[in-house]
């Protein structure tokens, strides 16, 4: 860096030599020495179109007019500075001991284009375009350098690295510098408008020289813009970047912040960030990594404590971070995470049509844990939480290891995907969860009263919650225990035999419920429920239109089983929006069964006399028989022996018929 000190003495020269020859030697003279003298010692042309005028009060010094100095070869014809006016005043006794004291430095206006090509180049670099090494021109040839002040006011700085791709520019830069001696304490201030954001930066270092000779020295500084203070005090070096030592963040206008960078700040719910104070132990490697040990972290009024670290040379950041809280209260991303017009359609019996903007999670990549005593996610209390998570490439995965809610525990996997599209999915257990809780704040539906062991895998697709619900698909199991179903009371219903029945309570007290089912196109369809208790059971079948908000069941329960043979049974029909659901007998079902009842009475009548019909009939046909063969047997003169039958009694007559007619034939 001491390009720097090799400029800066050869324009002292200058100073001296206007000084010396205020009375003898012409203006223009002092420009063409000064201009010759510049290019000699930077390789650099010095053009000074508006002449040179010394002065003596209130200062010895001079004042250069129009000042332009050239770029590197490679840059092209315009120049590395142009200046409107700038202004040296010295200390003439400190010049005679070889101390140089620099009472005044200002510039106005100037234009300071610092480039990089491709290959690397810099055009600051004079050194290196004149073969010299770091130690010619250097400081050494004096005693000291300092400067009580310095001023440059209305500059613009535009910064162009064509091998890294980055273009900036600093307007209405005003900047003022003190200097005590340049191996000793510096102190900087300077505001300027970034991307047409205002912002200012002070500093104060022990050694400038040590600072830009690529050392690393002591460093308190802070930048500020609108309602944001960065602050920070320990050591820092320049060339490579880095630095160590404590960190203290006060953001209270994220636009203006992200601005700075010439971005759009995220839409940040409340409680998430939107005013932000970190402290903690900073280091900043060469390497582009940033550590933060020990941190406190404020959003809004949620504190987290924990370590940070962050690493900054992929596209986009790369955050480990560990971090933990005690009660957290993160509210409002139930109702600030969407934008535009399209509040919730719930009063309206729909869900949510505002679209869901996570497009903050395509600005950065990670992987965290986290703990917390409690969190509030305005219609989901959780008690005592432990997660963990990854963000790849606009994909969010989230590992709940313990997730204390609806008082049971939760664990399993939830899944935020926004590479083509938003959807979300999971793969998700619960155990001992309050099922009226879980019902009530996910479908408005409060009358299953007990604890349940849950498991869910599900998808959804879409930018609107209204577009999720209502292409949900996936499978899950519930059981649930010992409990109650409000507003319904079957056995009074069958007890009183009227549909209408309420009763005191109006309640059906269970000891069992399971069912499996599954989703598909936002409707959940079940066919085995299986509702258990002391005097009713019953099974039951049918779809909840999770998009639509609406529920399509039928249960058949079945009362008093083990009191009277088949029980009681009135089949009930669960029907409606989730906002008025409607429990009645399925009467229909009642008639069709009694019809069915009454055929088979009838069926069984009709059997009952065919059977007797026959019997008769086989009873008339023996009896004939009987007379018949009694007949015969008279005829025959035949008696039947004991133990003989009626055919065999007859056959023998028959036999002696016929002997007895052939005997006669031959008489």
């Amino acid at each position: 860096m001491r390009w720097i000190f090799r400029v800066f003495m050869t324009l002292l020269t200058l100073v001296v030599l206007a000084i010396g020859a205020v009375f003898f030697i012409p203006a223009e003279k002092i420009a063409d020495i000064a201009e010759a003298q510049f290019e000699a010692n930077t390789g650099r042309r010095l053009v000074i179109s508006g002449g040179v005028s010394p002065t003596i009060f209130p200062r010895l010094g001079v004042v250069l007019n129009d000042v332009t100095i050239s770029n590197a070869l490679w840059a092209g014809d315009t120049p590395m500075i142009e200046a409107a006016k700038l202004d040296v005043g010295v200390g003439f006794s400190a010049l005679l001991g070889r101390d140089i004291v620099v009472e005044a430095f200002e510039i106005e206006a100037p234009v300071i284009r610092l480039q990089k090509n491709k290959q690397g180049d810099a055009n600051w670099d004079f050194i290196a375009e004149l073969g010299g090494g770091e130690d010619d021109g250097g400081p050494s040839q004096i005693n000291s350098i300092s400067l009580p002040k310095g001023e440059i006011t209305g500059a613009v700085i535009i910064y162009d690295d064509a091998q890294a791709g980055i273009r900036q520019t600093l307007e209405n830069l005003d900047a003022s510098l003190a200097l005590t001696e340049l191996a000793g304490e510096a102190s900087v201030s300077m505001s300027a408008l970034l991307n047409g954001q205002a912002f200012a930066v002070d500093a104060t270092v022990s050694g400038l020289q040590q600072l830009l000779d690529g050392g690393v020295q002591q460093v308190v500084g802070s930048l500020s813009s609108s309602n944001n203070l960065v602050r920070f005090d320990g050591v820092a070096g320049l060339d490579p970047l880095q630095a160590k030592g404590a960190l203290d963040v006060d953001i209270k206008d994220q636009p203006a912040l992200f601005a700075l960078g010439g971005q759009v700040a995220p839409r940040i719910p409340e409680g998430m960030g939107q005013s932000l104070d970190i402290d903690g132990q900073l280091t900043l490697t060469p390497e582009q990594d940033v550590f933060l040990r020990n941190a406190t972290l404020a959003l809004d009024d949620n504190i987290l404590k924990g370590d940070v670290d962050v690493a900054l040379a992929g596209k986009v950041p790369f955050v480990t971070a560990r971090l933990a809280g005690d009660r957290l209260d993160f509210s409002a991303m139930s109702t600030d995470t969407t934008e535009g017009d399209g509040a919730a359609n719930a009063g309206a019996g729909g869900w949510s049509d505002a679209r869901i903007d996570v497009s903050g999670i395509e600005a950065v990549e990670g992987k965290f844990t986290f703990k917390a005593n409690a969190v509030d996610l305005g219609s989901i209390q959780l008690a005592q939480t432990e997660m963990s998570g990854t963000l790849d490439r606009s994909r969010l995965v989230l590992e709940f290891s313990k997730l204390g809610a609806f008082d049971g525990a939760v664990s399993g996997q939830f899944v935020v995907n926004n590479r083509n599209g938003l959807s979300v999915g999971g793969d998700m257990r619960a155990t001992g969860v309050a099922m009226q809780r879980v019902l009530a704040d996910f479908a408005g539906f409060d009358r299953l009263v007990g604890d349940a062991g849950l498991s869910l895998k599900f998808l959804g697709v879409g930018g609107t919650l209204d577009e999720i619900m209502k292409s949900l698909s996936g499978s899950g199991r519930m059981d649930v225990g010992a409990g109650e179903m409000l507003g319904l009371d079957i056995a009074g219903m069958l007890r009183n035999l009227d549909a209408s029945y309420q009763g005191e309570g109006s309640k059906t007290v269970f000891d069992q419920i399971s069912a499996a089912f599954t989703m598909d196109g936002g409707v959940l369809r079940n066919e085995d429920l299986a509702f258990r208790s002391k005097y009713l059971t019953a099974t039951g079948a049918g779809s909840v239109d999770l998009g639509g908000q609406t529920v399509d069941y039928r249960l058949v329960p079945v009362a008093l089983a083990s009191e009277i043979d088949n029980g009681i049974s009135v089949p009930v029909l669960v029907t409606g929006p989730w906002s008025n659901i409607k429990f009645r007998p399925d009467l229909k079902s009642l008639f069709d069964r009694e019809l069915e009842e009454e055929k088979e009475k009838l069926k069984a009548r009709a059997k009952a006399k065919e059977v007797e019909l026959r019997a008769q009939a086989k009873a008339k046909e023996a009896e004939l028989k009987a007379r018949a063969a009694a007949k015969l047997q008279a005829e025959l003169g035949v008696t039947r022996a004991e133990g003989e039958s009626v055919e065999d009694s007859l056959k023998k007559g028959l036999e002696n018929k016929a002997k007895d007619a052939l005997l006669k034939l031959f008489d």
